[in-house]
């Protein structure tokens, strides 16, 4: 059991002590259930004429909630 308050980590964070404490079960589930929390899902059809801003856009919302 660990004293370490994952909610108050960021993603990164987050993942940064996962790599240095691999043992770390409970702080790898907290990773995991925060990640599978979050909608993951773009859905773009293959006429959309939009469809590279779409991308984009998605891309761009990734790389934010990461920080």
């Amino acid at each position: 059991m660990s004293n370490v308050n994952y909610t108050t980590m960021s993603d990164r964070e987050l993942k940064r002590y996962i790599l240095t404490h691999r043992d770390d079960r409970e702080a790898f589930y907290a990773y995991m259930d925060r990640r599978h929390s979050r909608p993951h899902k773009v859905t773009i059809k293959l006429d959309d004429p939009a469809w590279e801003e779409k991308i984009i856009s998605a891309i761009q919302m990734n790389l934010n909630s990461a920080n």
